[in-house]
């Protein structure tokens, strides 16, 4: 019998080496797949990580080109701003010189109406004494 628990023994021994050595393969290849799919995932993830940096700098480059835009029309439509006011001012002091108060123009209408009355009496006036001058001459017949 002896010989009987050497040879359970051994084959024990063999049957739990198959199962170790089974275990080891099944796992290993497992392990092999896993960490295929570990450096396959890093891989994406640097990829991925490396594309959004360059999205991100893309964004910057963007984002600074517009922002320079706007800075650069603002200063222009500050510039044009500024021109229309100095336009502006000048219109108004155009407008001051060349136009007339209300005050002022009433005066000047009054001293023209006085001027044209005045001128309505002299002409009267003189129309008087030249139909009196007619008048005379025609009742005396000039004399040569």
């Amino acid at each position: 019998m002896s010989d009987a628990v050497t040879w359970g023994a051994i084959v024990t021994a063999i049957g739990a080496l198959a199962t170790i050595v089974g275990f080891w393969t099944r796992y290993s290849d497992r392990i092999t797949k896993a960490e295929g799919a570990a450096a396959a995932a890093g891989t994406a993830a640097a990829e991925a990580k490396r594309a959004s940096e360059a999205a991100i700098a893309e964004v910057k480059r963007t984002s600074e080109v517009a922002i320079a835009d706007a800075k650069r029309e603002a200063q222009a439509a500050s510039a044009a701003a500024a021109e229309l006011a100095a336009k502006l001012y000048k219109v108004e002091i155009w407008s001051r010189d060349e136009f007339v108060r209300k005050s002022s123009f009433e005066m000047v209408v009054s001293r023209l109406e006085r001027g044209f009355a005045e001128l309505k009496q002299d002409i009267s006036g003189r129309l008087d004494r030249m139909t009196d001058r007619i008048e005379t001459i025609k009742g005396n017949p000039p004399q040569h």
